[in-house]
């Protein structure tokens, strides 16, 4: 009825690889565990990549309390894949995900045909888990979940049935996307010189475009944090500027961009206080600083400390362009709720990845 211990470990490795492969997972986002007892299953930790886990690297939990052994820490959301366990005696395996339309789905904060939604909070809160608990509890006969803002919640009895829904929800998630979104919006038509953004703490430098980037590109308004990877990472919004590189760096580094200032301050170096401090005061980041910005007639200009970063960020912003295009009956997230989550990143997760 459950997986040994062994083989738990080896099987949630084994899906990691298989979500990267397939694109429903990505870096550390989300997670994966395996049940072995009645009362224990396997997690992958907090802050590790999928492609880099050993089976030591994985914690044994309780369902009970969420108690763990050993030194390494289990994933912030530990607690429903616990609720989860806790609730269906028959399922044996579980993996969370924030892949791209199933979350830009879930922005919209509601259930669909085949999905229920989970109500939003926090990531790794006591009230995340009771709200996953209690949608678990009203859908008795569902096996795909919708959570708010945030992704999405699969159980199966193993392995295989798992990841079959997670691709199913996945597919059903594109064509509601695509059902709604128009995406005839302009192709990238404009030259855009990344060497000329030079920001100290964010010295990788990226642009992507794709039909959901330019469809925001085009309608020209900051876009608002729909999901709440893209708080985290990118920041509270992402505004759109014109084809200006100084305009550009401007907006990732939080000061006006007004066409007067430019005039005023010429090509004097922009040695800001968020770039002075090479990007390591979170306060001042969270409140001013953002991680991209819309480019018209470009797409998505991404900055990061690493080539790695810049390609994440890339990812996130594509997302989240998706649930802008998408929603229709939700706003985005509050100021007051991105910043928050902002700071907690750049605070303790970003730095625990980092190490």
């Amino acid at each position: 009825m459950y997986y040994s211990e062994t083989e738990a470990r080896k099987l949630v490795i084994e899906a990691g690889l298989r979500l990267l492969e397939n694109k429903l997972i990505a870096r550390t986002w989300g997670n994966i565990s395996a049940r072995i007892s009645k009362n224990e299953f396997i997690i992958t930790p907090s802050g590790k990549a999928y492609d880099r886990l050993t089976p030591a690297d994985l914690v044994r939990v309780r369902v009970s309390d969420c108690s763990y052994t050993g030194n390494v820490r289990p994933s912030s959301e530990k607690g429903v894949h616990a609720a989860a366990y806790a609730q269906r005696n028959n399922v044996g395996f579980i993996i969370h995900t924030h892949q791209f339309y199933a979350s830009a789905v879930a922005a919209e904060c509601r259930n669909i045909r085949t999905a229920p939604c989970a109500s939003y909070a926090l990531p790794g809160t006591t009230k995340l888990k009771r709200f996953v608990s209690d949608c678990i509890r009203s859908n008795p006969y569902e096996n795909m979940f919708l959570m708010a803002r945030h992704g999405v919640l699969i159980l199966g009895s193993d392995m295989d049935e798992a990841f079959a829904r997670a691709e199913n929800l996945e597919n059903k998630c594109r064509d509601l996307v695509d059902a709604r979104v128009n995406l005839n919006a302009a192709e990238a038509d404009m030259a855009f010189d990344t060497s000329k953004v030079n920001i100290r703490a964010l010295p990788f430098v990226r642009v992507v475009s794709d039909p959901f980037i330019m469809k925001c590109c085009e309608k020209g308004k900051t876009v608002g944090a729909y999901i709440d990877d893209f708080a985290q990472i990118v920041g509270p919004d992402m505004q759109v500027v014109e084809c200006d590189e100084w305009a550009a760096e401007r907006a990732l580094l939080g000061y006006s961009t007004n066409q007067t200032a430019k005039a005023l301050i010429g090509k004097v170096p922009m040695t800001g206080a968020l770039d002075r401090m090479g990007g390591q005061q979170p306060a001042l980041n969270s409140a001013i600083g953002r991680n991209a910005v819309l480019v018209k007639g470009v797409g998505a200009v991404c900055a990061g400390k690493t080539a790695s970063d810049a390609e994440a960020i890339a990812m996130i912003v594509s997302k989240n362009c998706a649930a802008a295009c998408y929603t229709k009956y939700a706003k985005p997230l509050g100021s007051i709720d991105s910043r928050l989550q902002r700071y907690i990143y750049l605070t303790k997760y970003s730095k625990q990845m980092e190490a």
